[in-house]
């Protein structure tokens, strides 16, 4: 009796460990997936906070790759818009050169077909296909899983994800694709939106540009130049690319005030009396006054506006300011403003030769205009 019930035990014991042992395995597994969809998660998490706010389509579709790459862990991930009747590339996450499959036919049909299912799909043997097999063996794709990107919207296009490192795509992948999708596809509408406002607001800046011009003239195309030197002087000093289109509005605006100075001034082939001057000096504080309201100009572009004919020594107008007083955008357009007046012809004389001009801009650098700014705008003339 005693033997049976110890050869029980051992039985039974046995039974235990091997219990325990099956169980600290599920154990370790389910912690490793709740591990796996926290850290999902949490790249989720991210990327939405990190796309809130966000108004650029390239800063989006970038982090839209980013954490694709990352959460499903691929060779490479990138995104295809649709623009009009073709397909553009506007970012990929992968080894140097791996991209350019997307460029061809197949990552562009593959695209295509996302948009027509209006849902992700994948291919784990993309070898195999009937249909795109060749291609993919040539650009060494072995599997694929692709989803839409704001079907149905103006900024349309596909999440592309290929060459899974580890195993093939699963279902859970796609989901989480789709998700990454859906959350990009809002701020890529937003985006594509914004873009086409912007290029409105802008049109309609030129177009006031090119009225005021057309008041004179003497003045055709004055606005656009300056606006060009501007941007060139920008680039050289190396401002931002935020900071340099806001001095093309700046440019581009900085003589409306001039709506509000009679034609006769405008035009007049002689010196301008005192009173006709005093009027003539009033455009700056007109165009700002016409503008001051618009938010979205306050800064960069308000101070080109309103600052432009300040000189350095404090001789220029309307306030007088001397140095740095004058914000940066003033004293900038004042050089490019001088310049395009200097070549230009006037009711009164003839246009000067570029050398002659950049010459009196050095001669005035330090008393009429900011000395670092004379010299690398004539660094950037000669050098064109």
């Amino acid at each position: 009796m005693t033997s049976v019930t110890e050869t029980f035990t051992e039985v039974e014991w046995k039974r235990l460990q091997e219990e325990l042992q099956k169980a600290q395995i599920e154990a370790q597994q389910l912690s490793a997936a709740l591990s796996d969809a926290w850290e999902e998660l949490t790249l989720l998490y991210e990327l939405a906070e990190q796309l809130r706010g966000v108004l650029d389509i390239d800063q989006a579709v970038e982090l839209a790759i980013i954490h694709a790459a990352d959460i499903v862990s691929v060779e490479g991930c990138g995104v295809l818009l649709k623009s009009e009747e073709s397909w553009e590339l506007r970012g990929a996450i992968c080894p140097p050169g791996r991209e350019e499959w997307l460029k061809f036919e197949l990552g562009e049909r593959l695209a295509e077909e996302a948009l027509k299912r209006r849902r992700g799909f994948l291919f784990n043997d993309l070898f195999q296909h009937s249909q795109w097999g060749d291609a993919a063996r040539m650009f060494r794709i072995f599997n694929v899983a692709i989803v839409p990107l704001n079907p149905g919207g103006h900024a349309q296009g596909a999440l592309i994800a290929w060459n899974k490192k580890h195993g093939e795509f699963t279902s859970g992948d796609l989901k989480l694709l789709s998700t990454i999708a859906a959350q990009t596809g809002g701020v890529l509408e937003s985006a594509f939106l914004y873009q086409r406002l912007q290029e409105t607001f802008r049109g309609v800046v030129r177009a006031m540009a090119v009225a005021v011009d057309a008041k004179s003239r003497w003045t055709a195309g004055h606005s656009i130049r300056v606006t060009r030197y501007a941007m060139e002087l920008a680039h050289a000093v190396g401002l931002p690319e935020s900071e340099i289109e806001k001095i093309q509005l700046s440019g581009l605006l900085h003589d409306l005030g001039k709506i509000g100075v009679p034609d006769a001034i405008l035009d007049k082939p002689g010196k301008l009396t005192d009173e006709e001057w005093e009027i003539m000096k009033r455009h700056p504080i007109i165009g700002y006054e016409m503008l001051k309201d618009i938010w979205q100009l306050r800064g960069t572009v308000l101070d080109g506006v309103l600052y432009h004919h300040e000189r350095i020594d404090g001789k220029g107008y309307p306030f007088g300011l001397k140095g740095d007083e004058i914000p940066l955008a003033g004293r900038l357009l004042a050089v490019a403003d001088g310049f395009d007046a200097m070549t230009s012809d006037r009711p009164y004389r003839a246009g000067m030769p570029m050398e002659k001009a950049l010459e009196i801009l050095l001669e005035n650098a330090g008393t009429q205009w900011d000395e670092e700014l004379v010299k690398a705008f004539v660094e950037t003339q000669k050098s064109q």
